[in-house]
């Protein structure tokens, strides 16, 4: 089996945007290229750890009675997760951090008068780079499910850690891909 090193990538740069808390129609990119529409904002700088992405789906083994061997997997509940760490503290990142809650810009900075998180669900962009090559993944239905611990530390940098859920839009899509790549193009 041959191998091709040219094929291997190496995600190390990008960025991770979403539409605005309430904005149920975000103007949405349909290929890899194309600037991001101003419904959609940066959440600034990643932590070192990047993105991670994870897929799970349950499945039913049915087994006959002859042998009792499997004969069939039936395949059950899909997630698809990306989980990552906003690096920065601004009006984007503060909005995901405290859905719901009362946020007001003023001469000093920000207060936010914190509730219980509410159903957020946004739309989402995650692009990666890897030198000429890209690979932009459209979450048009997500919403931060888990948040991490917030650390003030003196020896790390203070981050929001969240999962990213997915959810099934109006076509039964999770994430729409768009590979930007000189070796798949026809």
């Amino acid at each position: 089996m041959a191998v091709d090193v040219s094929l291997i990538r190496a995600y190390n740069n990008g960025l991770v945007a979403v539409s605005a808390f309430g904005d149920s129609n975000p103007t949405l990119p349909t290929d890899g290229v194309a600037a991001l529409s101003g419904d959609l904002a940066e959440v600034g700088a990643i932590s070192e750890d990047g993105v991670t992405e994870a897929t799970s789906q349950d499945r039913t083994d049915l087994f006959i009675w002859q042998g009792s061997t499997l004969a069939r997997r039936i395949p059950g509940q899909f997630v698809k997760t990306f989980t990552f760490a906003a690096a920065e503290t601004n009006l984007t990142t503060i909005g995901v951090q405290f859905p719901g809650s009362t946020i007001t810009q003023t001469a000093t900075g920000v207060t936010v008068e914190e509730v219980a998180p509410v159903t957020d669900i946004r739309s989402w962009v995650l692009h990666g780079i890897d030198g000429t090559r890209g690979l932009r993944i459209v979450v048009p239905l997500g919403e931060v499910t888990e948040r991490g611990d917030v650390v003030w530390s003196n020896s790390e940098i203070t981050v929001y850690e969240w999962t990213l859920s997915c959810y099934v839009d109006q076509s039964g899509v999770v994430a729409y891909r768009y590979y930007v790549d000189d070796a798949l193009s026809s």
